[in-house]
């Protein structure tokens, strides 16, 4: 089967190497000159639907102080004066009571079960 792989980062890159090990050829385009020009730009994004719940949890905020001082943490903040970052942290803190969570997850399974978009396949001959 020929198929196209959009993204030469780590997860496009790999993908087509694991696709064209199976058998299939596979061309992988970007809009870079060459492989990983971008990578890390957007972490890897993954929608995850196994999964959906809300990062703003009850527990977050004393996670949250113990991340500031460890070299991986899941989430890294550089605490620093600058208005939109410190909008964002009142408004995740905002959500982190049960009740605001509970909201949340419970909109999250509407997402979930969501169809906003298509994708289509097509047999190459």
């Amino acid at each position: 089967m020929k198929i196209i792989v959009l993204g030469a980062g780590i997860v496009g890159v790999t993908s087509a190497y694991q696709l064209a090990r199976a058998g299939h050829e596979v061309t992988v385009i970007d809009r870079q000159s060459g492989p990983a020009l971008e990578t890390s730009f957007a972490n890897a994004g993954e929608v995850s639907f196994g999964y959906c719940s809300p990062w703003a949890a009850p527990d977050i905020p004393m996670k949250a102080m113990k991340w500031l001082f460890m070299e991986h943490a899941p989430l890294i903040l550089r605490p620093r004066i600058d208005m939109s970052m410190l909008t964002w942290m009142a408004q995740m803190l905002r959500n982190c009571t049960s009740a605001r969570y509970a909201l949340n997850k419970s909109q999250g399974v509407k997402f979930y079960r969501s169809r906003s978009g298509s994708v289509s396949l097509w047999p190459s001959r």
